[in-house]
């Protein structure tokens, strides 16, 4: 993907408003002005598809000519760089957005805003072969009465198949949710073309009660067992593990600390705090199933058996002293936000709230940082999240690194895993105002998806304050499709 004259950028689809204006020079991206409003909550009406319409509305645009997503690599950009992006207004308006995933198949997008919404938004192959930026609007959706606070894509989404397309959705004060994404199950129409389709009815409800008092346990991360029959939701002080099967209750549970009752933690062992992050890394001679880490807002991390869910480790992530003279040699946030391991299930790495690095660790010593990914802006205390993609050279192991901040650029680093300490970025590109919360490139290498999101006090910006009512608040969001050069 990336050579020594650096990455040039190309705006494929986007949820904003873009103004006239030339694209900047290679290792830059327009500089965007999106939209403001105020997220309102609006209502769904039930729609219906059949199964192959997804598929059908990738390929169906204004460019009928279909080419895959594997062609468009570097060789085929334009020898005369950059065109102009012409004003292209969008007749939808993109919440801040908190999470964003790209699904197993890489067709679509899935995210989650300050709106309460959960979107479906499609990726089509007929974007490569538009001159101009398309309006990206999403194919499925629904509106939640209350926080979704996680969500989980089946790891064998195929999008030509309606029983793959399920997605699970923890909403607070609910039992979690599993939902196909791409279909209305109730098919209460039989109009099939009007959008978005209304997934909000669930396919399953799986149940996750304390036993004591009887109330919900909402979870702060789930993961799916790469199977696709289990999957792992995480909360206060464990782990609940269930089989997709059956809904009553999970089928077995990892506690993080042995005991509750005691004052030292679990007796000295194990640690507390909510499990904000889970990842699973792929199968590898180290661990034939994988390892199943888990990463608290206590600054906590935890490797897991996937199957006997036996505790292999934990650690206490780096304190600011760490020298012996005080100063500062890793980055300190305020709890763990996203874990993810590279492709060769050797390295984990962690990125925390308002850190500005993120961490890597070696598997097999799990004990002391390699280093960090430094130079990114991260002082806010949204989920800024990563990604890892194998490089040319990921038949050994090479990977770069993708991470969005809140100063509206994208940097990426390659090959960190090979250095020791402040690892910096080897480019940085820069895409506008607004807090980039997620990062996610295509399998191929040559597309990346680009979710930003961003809230402030109306009030407090005017230098007043609204009466009887609270704050006001001022938020936006976008959702970008770029295509990496």
């Amino acid at each position: 993907m990336s050579d020594e004259s650096g990455v040039r950028v190309r705006l494929l689809a986007s949820t904003a408003v873009r103004q006239t204006q030339d694209w900047p020079e290679q290792g830059t991206v327009l500089n965007t002005t999106n939209q403001e409003q105020t997220a309102e909550d609006g209502d769904l009406g039930p729609n219906g598809t059949e199964d192959g319409k997804f598929q059908q509305d990738l390929e169906d645009d204004e460019h009928p000519d279909d080419s895959s997503i594997e062609s468009s690599d570097s060789s085929s950009a334009s020898d005369s760089g950059y065109e102009t992006v012409p004003s292209k207004p969008v007749d939808q308006f993109a919440s801040c957005i908190y999470q964003a995933q790209l699904s197993p198949d890489a067709t679509c997008v899935f995210t989650t805003d300050y709106s309460r919404t959960f979107s479906v938004y499609p990726v089509s192959p007929s974007l490569w072969e538009s001159q101009d930026p398309q309006p990206l609007k999403p194919f499925a959706q629904f509106h939640s009465p209350s926080p979704i606070w996680s969500f989980a894509v089946n790891p064998y989404f195929d999008c030509n198949n309606s029983e793959t397309t399920t997605v699970l959705v923890a909403t607070r004060d609910q039992h979690i949710g599993l939902h196909n994404a791409l279909w209305d199950v109730t098919k209460s129409t039989e109009d099939g073309g009007q959008k978005p389709v209304n997934i909000s009815t669930k396919v399953a409800s799986y149940k996750l009660v304390n036993q004591q008092t009887e109330a919900l346990i909402t979870p702060f991360s789930m993961t799916w067992f790469r199977d696709g029959n289990y999957f792992y939701a995480g909360h206060r002080d464990r782990i609940a593990i269930f089989d997709a099967s059956y809904s009553e209750a999970p089928i077995a549970t990892i506690s993080t600390i042995p005991s509750t009752r005691n004052k030292l933690k679990g007796g000295g062992r194990g640690f507390k705090g909510d499990i904000s992050a889970l990842s699973l890394s792929p199968p590898s001679l180290l661990a034939h199933e994988g390892i199943l880490a888990a990463g608290a807002r206590s600054r906590n991390i935890g490797l897991y058996d996937p199957i006997s869910a036996e505790e292999i480790t934990h650690i206490t992530l780096p304190s600011l002293k760490d020298h012996d003279d005080g100063t500062l040699q890793y980055p300190v946030g305020h709890g763990v936000s996203h874990l993810q391991w590279s492709p060769d299930g050797k390295y984990l790495y962690v990125s925390e709230r308002t850190s500005p690095g993120i961490l890597i660790f070696d598997v097999r010593k799990f004990s002391l940082a390699l280093g960090y990914c430094a130079g990114r802006p991260a002082s806010t205390k949204q989920c800024m999240a990563f990604d890892i993609w194998p490089n040319e050279s990921a038949i050994q192991g090479g990977h770069e690194v993708w991470a969005g901040g809140d100063d509206g650029a994208v940097r990426y680093w390659s090959n960190p895993h090979l250095q020791e300490g402040a690892v910096e970025a080897n480019q940085v590109l820069d895409f506008g105002e607004g807090s980039i919360g997620s990062v996610l490139v295509h399998p191929a290498g040559n597309v990346a998806v680009i979710a930003k999101g961003m809230y402030s006090d109306a009030d407090a910006e005017k230098g007043n304050m609204s009466k009887g009512y609270g704050p006001r608040y001022k938020e936006w969001g976008s959702l970008d499709i770029v295509q990496l050069m």
